[in-house]
């Protein structure tokens, strides 16, 4: 679930990037006390609902059966390198649209960003909740044929702490 917090990281500081260009473009005479409390409210109730809908069984909002459902990887875990320009990327796409958005003078459309990037970020909790309550890591991409097929490799336990004389602690 790794994949899902990058990308809702991503997108949420693209958007607060695309906001504080739209209200210095305006000169923040847009921005009121009501509105942001409004948005604040809304946020609220949209992750804690998305976050009851993400952690049901529910056939198309819930994310447990698609968890549940992911094979093993044959290997017992992934052998990805990081991908820094991805990432880099995949933020520079977001940010461009945001900044964009802003000089428009239309930071209230980045509202939508902000749900997804608070969906995104609810996705990535249920999946860890889940991984923690399993003992596995989901992995996403490993099946060339589906790569939005989820696999899993089981978490092993820390390695023991030892002294500095190689005896184990305790």
């Amino acid at each position: 679930m790794h994949h899902e917090l990058m990308a809702a990281v991503a997108l949420l500081t693209a958007a607060a990037a695309g906001v504080a260009v739209g209200v210095s473009v305006e000169g923040g005479a847009s921005v009121r006390a009501g509105t942001v409390a409004w948005v604040t409210v809304a946020a609220l109730v949209f992750l804690a609902l998305s976050a009851r809908l993400r952690s049901s069984r529910l056939k198309w909002l819930g994310d447990v059966r698609e968890f549940e459902a992911a094979d093993p990887l044959p290997s017992g875990g992934p052998d990805r390198p990081d991908h820094t320009l991805r990432k880099a990327l995949r933020f520079s796409l977001f940010l461009l649209p945001s900044v964009a958005i802003g000089l428009l003078g239309l930071p209230s459309v980045l509202l939508v960003a902000l749900a997804l990037s608070l969906d995104w970020i609810v996705k990535a909790a249920v999946g860890a909740r889940w991984e923690r309550r399993n003992g596995r890591r989901l992995w996403l991409g490993h099946d060339p044929a589906d790569p939005n097929r989820l696999s899993y490799s089981p978490v092993t336990p820390p390695p023991s702490t030892r002294t500095a004389s190689d005896a184990p602690s305790g």
